[in-house]
């Protein structure tokens, strides 16, 4: 009995079918690997798997910030001629000098002696008021509205000659006045200047105590109010 001749091995059924195997595995191997490494890259300094969050961008605020500004610089009045209620308001002005000042409120603009309404020389400070139609001339002064005035400045704790206001300058009560030789004291009830504002006057050659109340006005010449 011959021997049986013994087929080459590509000739055999399963040796194709093993192949069909393997090469459909190496495709899909391949295929798999190229997306593993799409999906394995990652931005750096994030954790693989975890998707990305956006960063938030911040949204500017329309709203605009306030800005303080700085307090506008008081109106002032320097020599001159004003007529009420066209060069300025009418209404309460204080009156600073450093020197011996004049002020002058008229009628009108004549220029006569029956158009002064009142007028007075001073020194340091005084206060005025005046109506529409007046006319106020001013002169050594520099004029503030009575609310923009600069603070008084004292010496040794007392007010120096000038015109000051009660309730506002100074608190009411008793107060001693000290002049210099021989000095001058008046109360008034307003700060118009004319002789029935007058409250009362002296002449002093020695200290005099004298009481002021709200709302009334104490001008010192050639004299100083010790405050208390």
């Amino acid at each position: 009995m011959g021997r049986k001749e013994k087929k080459p091995i590509y000739k055999k059924w399963w040796f194709w079918t093993l192949a069909v195997l393997i090469i459909g595995a190496i495709a899909v191997g391949t295929g798999t690997g190229e997306d593993n490494t799409a999906a394995s890259q990652t931005t750096p300094g994030t954790t693989p798997g975890i998707p990305l969050t956006p960063t938030a961008t911040p949204i500017p605020d329309p709203t605009p910030k306030p800005t303080s500004a700085p307090a506008p610089e008081p109106v002032t009045y320097g020599d001159g001629q004003y007529k009420v209620g066209e060069d300025l308001a009418a209404g309460e002005y204080t009156l600073v000098s450093d020197t011996t000042a004049y002020f002058e409120i008229a009628k009108d603009s004549t220029g006569s002696l029956d158009s002064i309404l009142a007028n007075d020389n001073f020194s340091n400070r005084s206060i005025v008021t005046v109506d529409d139609g007046q006319y106020l001339k001013i002169n050594g002064c520099i004029m503030y509205a009575f609310a923009d005035a600069p603070a008084i400045s004292m010496e040794d704790g007392s007010l120096p000659e000038g015109m000051y206001k009660v309730g506002f300058d100074l608190n009411p009560g008793e107060y001693k006045v000290i002049p210099k030789e021989s000095g001058y004291v008046e109360l008034s009830k307003d700060s118009l200047h004319t002789l029935d504002s007058i409250l009362l006057n002296d002449i002093l050659t020695g200290e005099q105590y004298i009481t002021v109340e709200n709302g009334q006005y104490i001008k010192l010449s050639g004299a100083s109010l010790k405050m208390k």
